[in-house]
């Protein structure tokens, strides 16, 4: 092989590698962008109900949801045939239908678009997504140019269809011709990788897969803090995730509805201590005098009875008992080496509401290296309605114990109700500078409806040093909500100089359902001061509110200009 053959040869690889890597650009740009850049893909048109629907389909496509936008896409092409935007809306129906694989009726879509509307914004995106589809286009390098071998269409009738559409049917090899080649089929295409528009092409390109992850990213972001105030919330609703059945779960249909069950620790379905169970709650509510010297008997220490019966007898001796079995109960809770029947007879302690197993409860909590013991103990603090229960637990929120048992603790003490709960709040808040703790205290003043803890939420807002104090008080505000939380938002919007907590508070909004913060999100877009990231973050939150016909207005305004 000569010289120049060689030197020909790599010529011929580089090119055939450059088209393939730009391919690759094109596709990824396509994958990771969800849409073209906003402005074009807005309605054009002037008939609102046709923006409407277009819109709602453009959501789909935002949220990935393919069959659906396709459906939507079509129909909004069948209902309204005149609109201006209708080769947008085929764009995104064969879209769909490739991320649905449907190849064979993308490529029948993507074709019937290009010959409708030859001189369509879209056509080159169109282009691109035809590249993309399996079979798409054939490559072919020549020592001089690299071209793309023009496609074989063929006219097929679609159902429902008048005029017969073009099917693209390429070829699907790739060659590298070694010599000058043949005369090529007519007008083939050259690629010239350094022309403008090549280089515009590649531009447009990056820059849709760079809005594409701007908005992955700020809708992850979003996702976040919704995610943690859904945790949060759920935490409290479950008591810090207290993992013990305190009721006897199984229910028998008697009494006030108390089941029979065994809760944590349960024993094969087949257990006869289950029946053993049902007769010893059956006697509870004949004769509760005999329930309990038979539960007594079942928890001495000699008993043969197994861990499943004794942790019911627990808790119908709790139930039945009051403040008479409160003894026994404690004593069980000190001396007990089964963990199973100990965590139990702790965690019924502070149903009693009985002041003297305080100080016990808080010793657990404190003092034991057992994590269900402490889990157990703090349960059983957070059931005690007591002032020394709650003083227990704030010493447990400024303990060395570890994050999770001093968080546990101030979300029990968040969920109390009265004053003194709140004082015991402020009192945590104040006490250190463990950043953990005070978010946990401010994320607690959030679920209080008290006005010195939305007091302390809007101090926090507007003058603490530390941003992650200030993002927890404005989800606090939000959450609290109420009358005034519109106002306040707001006017913390207005105030505020640093453009992370802006954004913040932006996302506040979407917590309230109110057509003052639909009037200032429309006011934030139209100020030209606004960061344009901002605008696009602002128009997806009110396209949530597009019922709104204040919202209809602005958009139709916005497509106008």
């Amino acid at each position: 092989m000569t010289y120049e053959r060689i030197k020909n040869n790599r010529i011929n690889i580089m090119l055939f590698l450059a088209v393939v890597l730009l391919a690759a650009t094109a596709v990824s740009a396509q994958q990771f962008s969800i849409r073209p850049k906003a402005s074009r893909f807005a309605p054009q048109g002037n008939n609102a109900a046709a923006n409407s629907v277009f819109a709602s389909a453009r959501d789909l496509i935002d949220d990935a949801q393919w069959a659906r936008a396709e459906q939507k896409f079509g129909q909004y092409i069948s209902a309204y045939p005149n609109e201006k935007n209708l080769d947008a809306a085929m764009y995104w129906v064969a879209y769909s239908q490739y991320k649905l694989r449907k190849f064979q009726q993308s490529k029948e879509t993507i074709t019937h678009l290009l010959q409708k509307y030859q001189q369509s914004p879209w056509k080159e995106d169109a282009e691109l997504l035809l590249a993309q589809l399996p079979g798409g286009v054939t490559v072919q390098v020549d020592p001089v140019t690299v071209t793309v071998e023009p496609v074989v269409v063929t006219p097929v009738a679609l159902p429902g269809s008048a005029a017969p559409l073009t099917v693209v049917t390429p070829t699907a090899s790739v060659a590298i011709a070694q010599q000058p080649a043949t005369p090529a089929p007519p007008a083939p295409v050259a690629i010239d990788l350094q022309s403008p528009e090549m280089q515009q092409r590649i531009a447009e390109a990056q820059e849709r897969q760079r809005e594409a992850q701007d908005r992955v990213r700020e809708a992850q972001e979003r996702m976040q803090e919704r995610m943690v105030d859904a945790q949060e919330r759920l935490k409290e609703k479950l008591k810090f995730d207290f993992k013990y059945d305190i009721d006897l779960g199984m229910g028998i249909g008697s009494g006030a509805g108390m089941g029979v069950g065994v809760g944590m620790g349960k024993e094969s379905d087949d257990d006869p201590c289950e029946i053993k169970i049902v007769a010893l709650q059956a006697l509870f509510e004949a004769d509760p005098q005999r329930g309990m010297a038979i539960a007594n008997d079942w928890l001495k220490p000699n008993s043969t009875q197994t861990v499943t019966c004794k942790r019911a007898a627990l808790t119908l001796l709790a139930r039945h008992g009051g403040k008479s079995v409160t003894p026994t109960i404690l004593s069980i809770a000190q001396s007990e080496t089964d963990l199973k029947i100990k965590t139990r007879a702790i965690a019924l302690l502070g149903s009693s509401n009985d002041e003297s197993v305080v100080g016990a409860l808080r010793d657990f909590a404190l003092n034991s290296t057992q994590n269900e013991v402490v889990e157990a103990a703090l349960y059983g603090l957070s059931q005690h309605n007591s002032p020394q229960a709650l003083s227990a637990l704030a010493d447990i929120a400024l303990s060395n114990k570890a994050v999770n048992v001093r968080k546990a603790a101030i979300r029990a003490i968040a969920q109390r109700p009265g004053e003194p709960a709140v004082d015991a709040l402020f009192r945590i808040y104040d006490s250190g500078q463990d950043v953990e703790m005070r978010k946990s205290v401010i994320s607690g003043f959030g679920n209080r409806k008290s006005e010195r803890a939305g007091a302390k939420l809007v101090e926090i807002a507007t003058s603490s040093d530390n941003i992650e104090f200030r993002k927890e008080a404005i989800r606090g505000i939000a959450r609290r909500g109420g009358a005034g939380v519109v106002d306040i938002l707001m006017r913390l919007y207005d105030s505020e100089k640093n453009e992370e907590m802006k954004d913040s508070i932006l996302n506040s909004f979407s917590y309230v359902n109110d057509t003052r913060v639909t009037q200032k999100l429309i006011s934030i877009a139209e100020n030209p001061q606004t960061p344009p990231e901002r605008r696009r973050r602002v128009i997806g939150m009110l396209a949530g509110r597009g019922k709104d016909p204040a919202v209809i207005a602005f958009f139709e305004k916005l497509v106008r200009q």
